[in-house]
């Protein structure tokens, strides 16, 4: 196994800069890697984005939902909430589709508009350092190399995985070439969509109540390369704090509250992994609670299950209540929707985590982001029968609290080392390191998740590792 230790490079830096007369001096990756460039040292690429990076439009009006300034501040016909009422999940369907990556997004700055780079700027370094050719739509052509997916990330990864397999297909169509590989590039939760679709294709082994299959490895035909960029092989709290406490893209737009995150299958398959410890005590002690239990959910008051939650539910009800109808009645007609589904999410979930598990089989390599203090309990303080979460420290930092002291770990912010390695935690049963043992190189920068492609030490990693043998 090849191990590469960039965080001594940075060590190293400082002493490299005080070489007289290099201070002024910038050596661009596209002029470092012309050769590779040159010799067409690269392989084609599926880039497949993490959460919130595709676009999504609603077909029956032609509305942005998600992907521009106005999607977040506009009121819309329709918002992202997604049914929650039918028993099988793929069921509960809205008018929204995903069009196109989200690679670039205007925003208010303080002199006025301004642009934010998101997809575009790894887009951008991969085509101006080693030469790829990008494909951002459904349709490619003779030359392209660099394929754009997008999907609804409101959604199932399972789902997600089988237009994986319907993307691939196309690009095969057009290129007449159906027996092209590539190397998935992932993104954060774009690393769980390839785990998947290595094992099982663009089938859904996940829904129902019949035992998993074994995996047959469909994949394999279609990839031989895999590479993650903090990806939360064994999720994420992060995805549990959305939940709770709703989400807003930026201060001027509007918040999503936690229904709406809520009706997402694809948060609860970011969550941490089933058997991971998740709250921590005044103490510092494991408060020994199941996460994967419905119960617990309304024992805390998680999510759509917190008072002020229940208050929301409760003015919907009697701004919607028709004559006659009583108010009472509706109210807990509508929680019950919401406790059956939970069941139903939480298991789907459950069955997606197992369903990944187990090593890519593929050469593997991981790219995280390791020096940011990241989430990785929640604090749990009980006021008599009330509980409070703590999702940042209660306590200033510099301070030595036991709780906080539980609660972060190194990571990128929202990802910790250990779930982008796929290390469970020593007290979640026998360990399962089948996924970490199985990967041939891993990269450590200081990168956050939330601006990732910022990085420059992530930039040549990339490039390093697409331009490899």
């Amino acid at each position: 196994m090849r191990r590469l230790l960039p965080l001594l490079v940075l060590a190293l830096l400082p002493v490299a800069c005080q070489v007289t007369g290099t201070e002024e001096i910038r050596i661009e990756p596209s002029r470092e890697y012309r050769p590779e460039r040159m010799h067409r040292r690269r392989k084609p690429v599926i880039l497949i984005p993490g959460t919130l990076g595709s676009r999504l439009y609603n077909v029956r009006n032609g509305e942005i939902a998600w992907g521009n300034f106005a999607a977040t501040v506009s009121d819309l016909t329709d918002g992202l909430d997604l049914p929650i009422e039918r028993p099988i999940l793929s069921q509960n369907s809205d008018d929204l589709r995903a069009y196109r990556v989200l690679d670039r997004a205007e925003i208010l700055a303080r002199e006025g508009s301004g642009e934010v780079r998101f997809y575009a700027e790894l887009i951008d370094h991969l085509s101006q350092t080693l030469g790829y050719r990008p494909a951002f739509g459904e349709r490619v052509h003779a030359g392209n190399d660099l394929f754009v997916f997008f999907y609804d990330w409101r959604r199932s990864n399972v789902e997600a995985a089988g237009q994986l397999a319907e993307f691939i297909q196309g690009i095969r169509r057009d290129l007449d070439d159906p027996n092209l590989k590539f190397t998935f590039l992932c993104v954060s939760n774009g690393g769980l969509i390839a785990r998947y679709y290595l094992r099982h294709g663009g089938r859904d082994v996940v829904s129902g109540a019949s035992p998993l299959p074994e995996p047959a490895m469909e994949g394999l035909r279609d990839c031989d390369r895999l590479v993650c960029l903090g990806t939360p092989q064994l999720g994420t709290l992060d995805a549990l704090h959305l939940l709770h406490d709703g989400y807003a893209p930026n201060f001027l737009g509007r918040r999503h509250p936690p229904a709406t995150i809520f009706s997402f299958p694809a948060a609860f398959e970011l969550l941490p992994e089933p058997g991971e410890p998740v709250f921590v005590g005044s103490g510092g002690e494991d408060a020994g609670l199941d996460l994967w239990d419905p119960a617990v959910w309304k024992r805390l008051g998680l999510s759509v299950f917190s008072e002020s939650e229940q208050d929301r539910l409760r003015q919907q009800v009697i701004l919607n209540l028709n004559k006659g109808d009583d108010r009472d009645v509706e109210f807990a007609r509508r929680q019950n929707i919401r406790e059956q589904y939970l069941v139903r999410v939480l298991d789907h979930a459950r069955r997606f985590r197992a369903a990944i598990k187990g090593p890519p089989e593929v050469a593997t390599s991981v790219i995280l982001g390791v020096t940011t203090p990241t989430l990785a309990r929640v604090g749990l303080v009980w006021e008599g029968t009330e509980a409070e979460l703590l999702f940042r420290p209660r306590v200033p930092w510099g301070r030595y609290d036991p709780m906080t002291e539980g609660m972060f770990a190194l990571g990128d912010g929202v990802v910790t080392r250990r779930s982008g390695l796929g290390l469970p935690a020593a007290s979640a049963g026998a360990p399962d390191d089948a996924f970490r043992r199985a990967l041939h190189d891993v990269v450590f920068t200081p990168f956050t998740h939330r601006a990732m492609f910022e990085d420059e030490l992530l930039r040549l990693a990339l490039a390093e590792s697409l331009s490899g043998p």
